[in-house]
């Protein structure tokens, strides 16, 4: 019996599937790759790959691995950080529209108000009332002049009062309890500051005295300056 003979075809040749060409020539890719690299790495553990002036020459087998490995490390990071950005930089939902208010149905009209004038209470009445004005405030004490020139070299308020005695050049000064606690170089100190000014406001003789009129300090008969004295003595 004869064998059946095949319907013809369109094509003006037989047909072939491009995919069974294309299968064994990525396969031969593979292998060419394959062998490829095994030659480089072969090379690369010889030493007999070029390497840069610097690297040493034992260590020739590292370099390019250690390039390989820092460039792939380098790219994985570039791709992260653009990763990042473009997730930052992504669009937000658009904000739900909001639903429509209700129609409102007009208010019935309301009848007109009369007002009516309230009882004005009497704490209101009270309040509008005017307020009586303060008294004036004392008038300042007036200081003694003279002290008052003293106060200007005396910060810390040592001298409680002055007595003058124009007639015989000599201006006594009552000095605070303040003054007999401090020490004798401080209370010297200013005992020769009042003694220039008593000089300057035209008085000779300057005494320092306690609140018992006791005599503290008293101008030098001899000479200039102080001489600081103990309650009670005479000089």
């Amino acid at each position: 019996m004869a064998d059946p003979v095949p319907p013809a075809s369109d094509l003006p040749a037989p047909y072939a599937s491009p995919w069974g060409p294309l299968g064994r020539a990525l396969r031969a890719v593979l292998a060419s790759l394959r062998l490829r690299l095994r030659e480089l790495w072969r090379r690369n553990r010889e030493g007999d790959l070029s390497v840069p002036g610097f690297w040493p020459q034992g260590l020739a087998p590292l370099f390019w691995p250690l390039l390989l490995a820092a460039l792939l490390a380098l790219t994985l990071a570039l791709a992260g950080k653009a990763w990042g950005r473009l997730s930052h930089r992504a669009p937000s939902p658009p904000p739900a529209a909001r639903p429509a208010a209700p129609l409102l149905a007009p208010a019935p009209e309301e009848a007109p108000t009369v007002s009516v004038p309230a009882r004005v209470a009497p704490a209101a009445v009270a309040a509008r009332a005017p307020m009586p004005e303060p008294p004036p405030p004392p008038p300042p004490l007036e200081l003694d002049p003279l002290l008052a020139l003293l106060a200007q070299d005396d910060p810390e308020h040592l001298v409680a009062s002055a007595h003058p005695a124009p007639s015989e050049g000599r201006l006594v000064l009552t000095m605070a309890p303040a003054y007999t606690g401090l020490s004798e170089a401080t209370r010297r100190r200013w005992a020769e500051r009042w003694q220039q000014r008593a000089l300057a406001l035209g008085y000779e003789r300057l005494e320092l005295v306690d609140g018992r009129q006791r005599l503290l300090a008293r101008r030098a008969l001899v000479g200039s300056g102080m001489i600081l004295l103990d309650p009670g003595a005479t000089g």
